[in-house]
């Protein structure tokens, strides 16, 4: 889609008709996506609709669709007759072909049918969207492998129904699936992405979600980063406790142990020991005591 088309139809379009309260950037991802997804349908539409093996590409390029450039129409076909472009279209047609869990939402966007679902009564977690999806009207699955994969789904919704409350990794489908593709969360539609939809779940559960890269390790530049930075914050430690004193106990806990400090010289004192004041009260109570 191009990108001033997409520009003019936010800001003509849908800005002057609509109040959003999510940040505009957002919205105009989630459109732009939209937008390229019909644009690519219309396309197949218009092009099938013209399509015929006993046409020439001149041919086709004069019966030019009504409400389409004649120029845009020409740039299209030729592009549809190019070689590259055939072997690609065979090839994403046994891609589908090979697509063994078809779905049954035909037009309806899992957002809509979420909706629906709710508007019904029934629950809208990520299993129950799933097992709905994928039965014919009559309640039965679509084949055998659904049918498999549902019951599971329904098993561990049954044992356990704390995961039908939020959405996450751990929950029916996400036991069931596997780790999530990094542009896209399953059940959830257009827009959806793991590091956005699962970032709640990740705090409280106390770590991050990266999909399946989730047992990479961190980059070389990131543990050197945090080498130099410990580094810096025991030299600081030691430089505190020799220009102005000991660190007071309830602040201990946030600096390294004097193991951990590099020896800056001798007689550092403890940082929980006895806290020294500037005007040396501290030491002449101490040897008062004694």
């Amino acid at each position: 889609m191009p990108k001033p088309f997409v520009n003019r139809a936010f800001n003509d379009f849908v800005m002057s008709r609509f109040s959003f309260t999510s940040d505009p950037q957002k919205v105009k991802g989630w459109i732009n996506n939209s937008l390229n997804k019909k644009w690519k349908e219309f396309r197949l539409k218009l092009y099938h609709e013209a399509e015929d093996p006993l046409l020439s590409k001149e041919d086709i390029i004069k019966n030019v669709p009504e409400g389409i450039p004649m120029d845009q129409w020409a740039l299209f076909v030729n592009y549809r007759f190019k070689e590259e472009t055939k072997a690609l279209c065979l090839r994403n047609q046994r891609i589908r072909g090979q697509q063994t869990l078809p779905h049954t939402s035909g037009a309806m966007s899992l957002a809509r049918r979420r909706a629906l679902m709710k508007k019904q009564g029934k629950e809208v977690d990520r299993g129950k969207v799933w097992t709905e999806t994928h039965k014919r009207k009559d309640g039965s699955y679509v084949n055998d492998q659904a049918r498999e994969i549902g019951e599971r789904i329904e098993e561990i919704r049954r044992q356990k129904p704390e995961t039908r409350a939020e959405i996450s990794p751990n929950d029916a489908l996400g036991v069931v699936f596997g780790p999530e593709h990094p542009g896209r969360v399953r059940g959830l539609g257009m827009g959806a992405v793991p590091t956005v939809v699962f970032k709640q779940t990740s705090r409280q559960d106390g770590c991050s979600y990266m999909g399946a890269a989730s047992t990479s390790a961190p980059p070389p530049q990131w543990v050197q980063e945090m080498a130099n930075m410990r580094s810096q914050l025991n030299v600081l430690t030691s430089l505190f406790q020799m220009k102005i004193g000991n660190i007071p106990e309830e602040f201990a806990h946030l600096f390294p142990t004097p193991s951990q400090a590099p020896n800056l010289g001798d007689g550092v004192p403890s940082p929980t020991g006895p806290r020294r004041s500037f005007d040396g009260s501290n030491y002449e109570n101490g040897a008062s005591n004694n």
